[in-house]
């Protein structure tokens, strides 16, 4: 599940994650950051679960970034957090195995394959965390609104859950559409974000409305990886990535209800020769990790991906250690019935809802 994340505020690259090493590309060459998934040793840990914690090839599974801080998950349980001189602050062992992190001024957020998300405090990360919200199936993703007043959660069984923060259990709304497992979220703008699903979707939403905006199914089968910077969404599935543009109306208008005018417009596909592991995009690059494996950079000019380059070939970045993205397997059920009970449960919560403001 080795990844690249998107560019580091206040200072201009990507951060990549590949194997055990963090890499930071900026200016046309890599840099070795640090070596991460080294675990503390605790004294109250018993020592059949420590050796069976040593077995497991640890890998980074997720990182997040904030204009002071790095977070990193691996999947031997360590939560990682690092400065901006690239020195490691705190690490400290997940209650699970993390699936998703992500970094507000104050907590790290942190969703783990329970179905459970907590919120460390920031920088220690020593204080026992402060648990948020819990799903009944495995998380997938997790994204927090740029305003703090929203944590999204997506999950094994096809559902969104927006839930108010730091309240988490006051439930915002539900979005049911996936007819499989919801692998990542990206917020596009204040009111809208974008789901990628196992049934080879992605679906725009409006969080307001918690009803979909557009949905754009996949040609090349599922969808693989996902990322935006304002104002392009780069997608991937197997070997073909797919650049589509945010169109949006003026600034002053899109505090209005109507949000039919918010699209996302095709620009431009590019095919390669292997499948495409991750990705991320930023002003004027993306840059590609393949299961050859190989890392390309690529310009992106009005949309269109060209001028290809190989990083891989620096020596600096160790390829051998790359883990690939395992998605989850699909459930193969029958899922002509899930319409009309999305339809049903939707106006249950609608219900629910309204009783509960009648309430208040």
């Amino acid at each position: 599940s080795s990844g690249i994340n998107a560019e580091w505020p206040l200072r201009p690259g990507f951060l990549i994650g590949i194997g055990t090493t963090l890499y930071l590309y900026a200016n046309k060459s890599i840099k070795k950051l640090s070596k991460c998934g080294k675990l503390p040793e605790t004294k109250d840990e018993k020592k059949e679960d420590a050796k069976k914690i040593e077995n497991i090839p640890a890998y980074i599974t997720g990182i997040a970034t904030s204009k002071d801080y790095v977070a990193v998950i691996n999947n031997n349980k360590a939560l990682e957090l690092f400065d901006r001189t690239h020195s490691r602050c705190a690490c400290v062992k997940a209650l699970k195995r993390p699936t998703s992190v992500q970094l507000t001024e104050s907590n790290v957020i942190l969703s783990d394959k329970a179905g459970d998300v907590y919120s460390y405090s920031l920088p220690e990360l020593l204080n026992q965390p402060t648990y948020l919200l819990g799903h009944v199936s495995v998380i997938m993703d997790s994204v927090i609104t740029p305003d703090n007043r929203y944590l999204i959660t997506c999950d094994r069984d096809e559902k969104i859950r927006i839930s108010h923060y730091p309240n988490c259990y006051n439930i915002h709304s539900y979005l049911l559409g996936h007819t499989e497992y919801v692998y990542k979220i990206l917020q596009l703008t204040h009111n809208t974000i974008l789901s990628m699903g196992g049934d080879g979707k992605l679906i725009h939403w409006d969080m307001r409305t918690s009803s979909p905006l557009q949905t754009l199914p996949s040609n090349h089968g599922n969808y693989t990886a996902l990322t935006f910077y304002s104002p392009y969404l780069v997608a991937a599935s197997s070997t073909h990535i797919t650049v589509h543009r945010l169109q949006t109306p003026a600034e002053s208008d899109m505090s209005s209800e109507d949000m039919s005018d918010v699209s996302l417009v095709h620009v431009s596909e590019l095919s390669l020769c292997e499948s495409v592991l991750s990705l991320a995009v930023s002003s004027g690059e993306v840059l590609v990790l393949t299961s050859k494996p190989e890392l390309l950079a690529y310009e992106l000019i009005q949309g269109v991906m060209c001028n290809k380059s190989h990083l891989s070939g620096a020596g600096v970045v160790d390829l051998a250690e790359l883990v690939p993205n395992a998605l989850p397997e699909k459930k193969n059920v029958d899922t002509s019935g899930f319409k009309d009970y999305f339809e049903r449960k939707k106006r249950r919560i609608e219900e629910e809802t309204l009783k509960e403001m009648k309430v208040s």
